[in-house]
This record gives structure tokens, C-alpha cells and sequence, in this order.
């Protein structure tokens, strides 16, 4: 077995970057009913932000989650769903993870997506607020989001700085 992860507390304070058809954004949790920024997704749609990496919630070897997120990607395309590529991370950004942003994907859906590749939880995004929502119970933390603009990626661009998928 790995080395165990932050928990609950990590995914709560946890920082989302996501590559949308608009740019890359920096979604951030805020005090609750706080939104601030343009929202990724134009229609408004919901966004689920998961991961494929360090199942239940223990580090896994880099050749482990490089795999398990290859997978993950062949799962959502797959199953046609709309996504752009993610990452999740601690705040200070030495803690990420390659991630998936489902877009139009009903929030049961997404959640048993989770379930499926042993994620702890996924994070759900609407233009109301920011969810952290359990897997593996009924746990579900809502906070506001700030959202700003990768000032360093335009649009296309991975504008990773340095973490590697």
C-alpha cells in the first residue's frame, strides 16, 4: 500500500485548473454563495472535475497513475462524453493530479465514474457554487469558487509550467 493522501480536508481546499474550449481557468474554493469569474462552460452547464489517480485515496506509483488515467480518458471517450483535460491540486500546486472535466454528465454519473476508478470524490462545479461530493459516501461539502484565467495558457495550450500528465 501506498502512502496516504490529506483526505477530505485536501479535496475541500483543494485548487481545479481546467483546459476549456475558452482558455484555461483557475477554479478556486471561496466562501460559500461567493462566485466571482467568468464560468468555464458558456451554456452553464455543470462541470465534474475527477482523477483517475491514487485510488482510494493512497499515493500510487507514477507508472500506476500515468496508466489508470490513461484509462480513465479511454472510459470517457468511450462513452462519448463531452470533456476538457484537468488537473487538481493542493493550493501551493506540489500535489497535482491529472483530472478530467465532464461537462453535461448527470452528477450520479459522474460520481459512479469515480467510484469506478476508486476516487475518495469528485468535485462538481455549477454557476452557484462549488461541491466537493463523496464516492464512497454521503458526504458533500459546498463552497463558492473564484474563477481567474491562466494568465501564462492561452486557449489550446497545456501551459502545464512544469507538471507532467
Amino acid at each position: 500500500m501506498g502512502e496516504e493522501l490529506g483526505g477530505w480536508d485536501a479535496y475541500v481546499a483543494a485548487v481545479v485548473r481546467i483546459e476549456s474550449p475558452g482558455g484555461v481557468r483557475w477554479l478556486k474554493p471561496a466562501p460559500i454563495f461567493r462566485t466571482e469569474g467568468r464560468y468555464p462552460d458558456p451554456d452553464g452547464r455543470p462541470i465534474y472535475v475527477l482523477t483517475a489517480h491514487n485510488p482510494n485515496g493512497r499515493r500510487a506509483p507514477d507508472a500506476a497513475n500515468a496508466a489508470a488515467k490513461a484509462r480513465l480518458e479511454s472510459q470517457v471517450r468511450r462513452r462519448g462524453l463531452t470533456w476538457w483535460p484537468a488537473d487538481g491540486g493542493d493550493a501551493s500546486w506540489t500535489h497535482v493530479e491529472a483530472s478530467v472535466a465532464l461537462v453535461g454528465i448527470a452528477e450520479v454519473d459522474a460520481i459512479a465514474l469515480g467510484a469506478e476508478f476508486r476516487q475518495d470524490a469528485i468535485f462538481a462545479f455549477s454557476t452557484a457554487y462549488r461541491r466537493v461530493v463523496s464516492c464512497t459516501d454521503s458526504r458533500v461539502e459546498t463552497t463558492g469558487w473564484t474563477i481567474e484565467p491562466d494568465a501564462g495558457s492561452a486557449p489550446g495550450e497545456a501551459g502545464l509550467r512544469g507538471v507532467v500528465r
